[in-house]
């Protein structure tokens, strides 16, 4: 019985040991999860302690970042993502990933950031906290300089090969083109480019296009200053010293599409339908505006702007003493009449570009009527080729171009093309703003110069572009040149952000050795 008893009492006591240890150890876990909790609800409570600071936006010649800080005080933080408007920033590093109480974390981020514009950035920790700012970047205008560092040309068997090494700095700038132009001689006119612009007679692909030339061209700083029909009739009476582009198609007064069309102020300001009985040369008054006064047709969307004659009241008409198929070099040319310059078939056959369509970056495009330069040169006239095609026909080939510049007297006929639309109206654009740059009308250029009188060399940057380029001419024969060349570079600059172009020049005259 005594045993009994002592035995329950000693077990008694291992079970009450054994309860109180169990329940301290309770205890202590419990204290334990307490104290963690506590300590995790006391940093929630300090979230708005996380603050970005320092924000600055900067370019580069490869990448554009964002530098800023992160500063904490409460408590403690791990970085753990940047999202810039609402896009995640994958690479970026800090010189801390953990942030505590009191300390900044500088932070670069890579990310492509855009010139004016405001920038939501957002930063999320490990912990899910979420803190964000917004910051407008920076205005920047963009800034081009380019300097001549050295010039050399070699002979060799007949030849001459130019070589220009060119430094130049842009700032706010993405894009950078840098061509080289050699001339005979080169002398700037400054004339003034208007384009003919009127809802009433434009058809809404010719308004487009039109459209799509003014933005173009004023992203350079190049005003393009429309004229309606008053204001162009006006103009043409005047016949000033400049740039007309002549969009097609037209619409008449029902709206019906008219290719192959001008206003009668350019073609018939007598009224009578007849188009050589208004020129001094029995030719058009377009031909005399050209010859005499220095203008520089510039047509779009037709080869053939003569054929119809749009009047003020909407209504059109054929031209009467225009009887033949392709006869635009009777009307708007200094033709010796040695037959038709305009040739072609369904294709223009195979193209092939010379050189100044690589350094110019023209468009391909396709065509089904272009000029014929065997026949240009048939009919003695001087001209600038900027594409070639190779036409295979039963009888022979066909050396067709398209765009073409033909010289006439003081002035010049820039034949754009592109009837059929087959280029975007931005491309279209592009390429006639190139070729405004090169501005043959205003040279003596090199004969048959697109083959060899030009270079070019591209770079893309972030928002910098320092660079030195060497640019070259193609081999030039020497018997074509005379002992003096004028070289002419140009950087010609874009930002993307902006939409806004930059182009500078320097002109430079090369004794030939």
């Amino acid at each position: 019985m005594r045993l009994n008893m002592l035995g329950r009492k000693i077990l008694g006591n291992k079970l009450r040991i054994l309860i109180s240890s169990d329940f301290i150890l309770i205890i202590i876990i419990f204290l334990l999860f307490f104290l963690g909790f506590a300590i995790y609800f006391f940093n929630r409570l300090h979230v708005p302690s996380i603050k970005i600071s320092d924000v600055r936006f900067k370019l580069g010649e490869d990448v554009r970042v964002i530098e800023l800080s992160v500063e904490v005080r409460g408590g403690f933080v791990e970085l753990k993502q940047f999202f810039i408007n609402n896009l995640s920033v994958y690479k970026w590093n800090s010189d801390k990933r953990i942030v505590k109480e009191g300390e900044k974390a500088h932070c670069l981020l890579e990310f492509p950031w855009k010139i004016g514009k405001e920038h939501s950035i957002r930063l999320v920790t490990v912990d899910d906290q979420v803190v964000e700012v917004t910051e407008k970047a920076p205005e920047i205008e963009p800034s081009l300089t380019i300097d001549v560092k050295n010039i050399a040309g070699s002979s060799t068997q007949g030849f001459l090969k130019i070589n220009m090494t060119c430094k130049v700095e842009g700032i706010g700038i993405d894009e950078l083109q840098i061509i080289m132009f050699t001339y005979c001689s080169f002398e700037r006119s400054n004339r003034p480019v208007y384009i003919f612009y009127d809802p009433n007679y434009l058809a809404e692909e010719g308004l487009r296009r039109a459209n799509a030339i003014i933005k173009y061209f004023r992203s350079f700083n190049v005003t393009v200053e429309p004229l309606d029909y008053t204001e162009l009739e006006a103009i043409s009476k005047d016949m000033p010293q400049a740039i007309l582009i002549l969009v097609n198609p037209l619409k008449d007064r029902y709206g019906r599409r008219l290719v192959n069309s001008a206003p009668a102020s350019l073609l018939d300001p007598n009224g009578n339908g007849y188009i050589g009985d208004d020129s001094l040369y029995g030719r058009s008054h377009l031909f005399d505006w050209m010859y005499d006064k220095g203008l520089v047709l510039v047509t779009v969307g037709s080869h053939q702007p003569h054929k119809r004659i749009l009047y003020d009241d909407g209504l059109y008409r054929l031209a009467k003493d225009s009887l033949e198929a392709f006869d635009a070099h009777l009307f708007l040319t200094p033709s010796s009449n040695n037959g038709g310059i305009i040739r072609g078939s369904f294709t223009l056959g195979r193209y092939s570009p010379p050189r100044i369509s690589g350094s110019l970056g023209l468009s391909y495009r396709e065509e089904a009527f272009a000029f014929d330069r065997d026949s240009l040169e048939k009919n003695g006239l001087d001209y600038y080729a900027y594409g070639d095609y190779t036409l295979s026909t039963r009888s022979g080939s066909l050396n067709l171009s398209l765009p073409v510049f033909i010289k006439v007297g003081r002035g010049g006929w820039l034949a754009m093309g592109d009837e059929n639309y087959w280029l975007s109206d931005e491309q279209f654009s592009h390429d006639l703003f190139q070729i405004y740059l090169q501005s043959v009308w205003d040279s003596k250029w090199i004969p048959y110069g697109w083959y060899w009188d030009s270079g070019s060399e591209f770079k893309r940057g972030a928002g910098i572009i320092r660079v030195e380029r060497m640019v070259e001419s193609e081999l030039i024969p020497l018997k074509i040149v005379g002992e003096r060349i004028t070289l002419r570079v140009l950087g010609v600059a874009i930002s993307t952000d902006l939409n806004i172009g930059v182009v500078v020049e320097r002109i430079v005259e090369y004794k030939v050795p």
